[in-house]
């Protein structure tokens, strides 16, 4: 049995064939699967799709990249959504730094100028910041794990989860050893997708290699990044047994152990009900 800990299952790339999807995942042994909102509509929707179909859970957050000025009202509406029995995480959330706007203050303005959309680089950050911090405390409140998203913030996110110290996962690991260590350090799981499968992952699967088997989640972020042999196509959690058996030639473990483990790690993070 695996577990697919991270999918998108209510984004409009599955909407034609949902049924179809899930049932190719319960014939590749992939029994369960964490569905995550980025947004409020959609984390709705993913909830819906957890109330409808067993063996489908639901993560809800406010995804970083998509940042706004509501923090507040977004966050106390996730409180709600947060206290369903079907919701086994909070996020995901993080610290995306990948598309900021022009960071301003090292430039000079001209008179009458305004950065685009009234926001520069350090109120962007400023908002994510604030954004994630409300995210872990209503995960502390509502005792849940978080799921971290990090792209190009590696130090300032590890700052903030200093200070907080939660239970959860760093989604999505793409970082070299020294980032693992950090993330291992606070206690996080590092979950791999399909990118392990790809060529050029050759520092990744090093990473891997390194990782304690006990603190590995694997999951396919699908719609995105299918594993080789699918790279470029639409990714699905049927894909999840290709990234253990890659996992498994890493480690030098049978493959067995590899569903065995990172079984027993999700049910151990998530505490499915």
């Amino acid at each position: 049995m695996f577990v697919d800990t991270h999918a998108h299952l209510c984004w409009p790339e599955f909407a034609a064939d949902l049924p179809a999807v899930l049932e190719r995942a319960r014939a590749a042994g992939v029994t369960r699967i964490v569905s995550i909102g980025t947004d409020l509509d959609n984390c709705r929707a993913t909830l819906a799709i957890a109330n409808r179909y067993p063996g489908i859970y639901a993560a809800v957050g406010l995804h970083p990249g998509d940042v706004g000025s509501a923090v507040s009202a977004d966050t106390e509406a996730l409180r709600h959504l947060g206290t369903h029995p079907r919701v086994v995480a909070i996020g995901e959330t993080g610290l995306d730094y990948y598309r900021l706007p022009v960071e301003r203050a090292s430039l000079p303005v001209q008179a009458g100028e305004r950065p685009e959309n009234g926001q520069d680089a350090r109120s962007t950050k400023q908002q994510q910041q604030t954004l994630l911090r409300a995210h872990l405390t209503l995960a502390e409140e509502l005792g849940k794990p978080v799921v971290i998203h990090n792209r190009e913030a590696a130090a300032d996110l590890l700052a903030i989860l200093r200070e907080f110290k939660p239970t959860g996962v760093m989604h999505c690991f793409s970082g070299d050893e020294k980032f693992a260590t950090a993330c291992l350090e606070l206690g996080l799981f590092l979950s791999f997708t399909g990118i392990l499968t790809f060529k050029n992952a050759t520092g990744l699967r090093a990473v891997a290699k390194a990782v304690p088997l006990e603190r590995i989640l694997l999951e396919t972020d699908c719609p995105y990044l299918a594993p080789v042999p699918h790279r470029g196509q639409r990714n699905e959690p049927a894909y999840i047994p290709l990234i253990a058996a890659t996992l498994a030639e890493v480690k030098g473990v049978p493959v067995e152990e590899i569903a065995r483990v990172t079984t027993a790690n999700a049910e151990r993070l998530f505490r499915f009900p």
